[in-house]
């Protein structure tokens, strides 16, 4: 058996040979020219491979400059002073931004002054009512005892008291009726504070220490019922803005917007009559969930924030922050970018200078 093996295997051997010979004869070529013939459509082949590689490299590249993606290198990446943090969940109360006024106290003022008024003109007419009441009551003991009182001193004396009262009872409506011009003006919440003497809310607006906010809403915004105080800034930062307490609802209204309007306070003493803040009121009282995105990552392209998030070693990418809510010190994003996601905070305009260049060289 292994003799026939060897045989059979010296057989295989020389018909190999025989064709290297045989075919260059047939083809009037020689065995180099065979051979070289030979290399040729190996070096083709790979050099068809190559091309293929290529495209797909170029492919690739045009994939994630389409979806806004950037590659650098880590020494790039330090000299640009990347810097990149992992974001956690947290809870957001959205808020509105709105405008107050202000409020000028000259008109509760006068208001106070002419209730004032109103008050010591019925006190005088009180007494006045009641000193004739009584000499009436005297003149009639007198003429029913001794009869010594004419009849008609008591018809003056009745006539007096008549008089008297129906003087009580029109200053009774003039004090009345500032009240209601308060009310109907201001509201019953601050018409007491104008109204009610040694007022310690009043007191506080007169001295200055608070101040009263005419807050006029957007008119596709309404307050909910359980908002207890927003925030104000004069400056129009939202960022440590101090708070303002809800007072009650404001009767009076924008004549152009005919929007809600309502009453505020605040303690700032910074504030002066008449100026015109920024507040910032909760949409309700149910918190959303999400993350939020920093000032500091968020960059500006063609009118839209974007920030980048870290998705391997070397590769970023670009989200849009178009749905984000505005927060004090950034955007609060409740989809599009997840808790856990690597969010860059410094160095993302040359990220994005870096992929807009990515884009020249694919349309090149």
């Amino acid at each position: 058996m292994k003799f026939r093996g060897k045989i059979s295997m010296w057989i295989r051997v020389l018909l190999m040979f025989s064709a290297i010979l045989i075919v260059p004869t047939v083809s009037n070529a020689t065995l180099f020219e065979q051979v070289k013939h030979w290399f040729e459509n190996d070096n083709e082949t790979l050099e068809n491979v190559q091309d293929d590689d290529d495209d797909s490299s170029d492919a690739a590249e045009k994939m994630m400059a389409g979806k806004m993606m950037v590659r650098i290198d880590h020494d790039m990446a330090d000299d640009a002073g990347i810097e990149a943090t992992v974001l956690v969940e947290t809870n957001f109360f959205p808020e509105s931004k709105a405008l107050a006024t202000v409020v000028n106290l000259r008109p509760l003022l006068a208001l106070r002054a002419q209730h004032h008024q109103a008050i010591a003109a019925l006190n005088v007419a009180n007494v006045t009512e009641r000193a004739a009441a009584a000499e009436l009551a005297r003149l009639k003991m007198l003429a029913k005892g001794a009869g010594s009182v004419a009849t008609k001193n008591v018809n003056y004396a009745q006539a007096e008291w008549q008089a008297a009262k129906a003087r009580l009872q029109g200053l009774n409506f003039d004090e009345q009726a500032v009240r209601d011009e308060a009310t109907q003006t201001w509201g019953e919440v601050v018409a007491s504070w104008i109204l009610t003497e040694n007022s310690k809310e009043w007191q506080r607006l007169l001295s200055r220490q608070d101040s009263l906010l005419l807050v006029t809403l957007p008119i596709d915004l309404t307050l909910a019922a359980d908002v207890s105080f927003i925030r104000v800034a004069l400056n129009g930062k939202r960022k440590n803005a101090p708070k303002a307490y809800f007072v009650s609802s404001a009767l009076p209204t924008d004549q152009m917007t005919q929007s809600e309007t309502y009453f505020f306070k605040t303690a700032s003493k910074k504030l002066r009559t008449g100026m015109r803040v920024d507040v910032w009121l909760p949409q309700g009282s149910k918190p959303l969930t999400g993350v939020f995105i920093p000032d500091q990552a968020i960059i500006w392209n063609e009118g839209q924030a974007w920030a980048y998030v870290k998705l391997e070693e070397d590769l970023y990418q670009r989200k849009s922050l178009l749905k984000g809510l505005p927060a004090s010190g950034g955007v609060f994003m409740t989809d599009g970018i997840d808790a856990g996601s690597t969010l860059v905070i410094r160095g993302g305009q040359m990220l994005l200078s870096e992929e807009f260049r990515w884009q020249i060289e694919d349309d090149d």
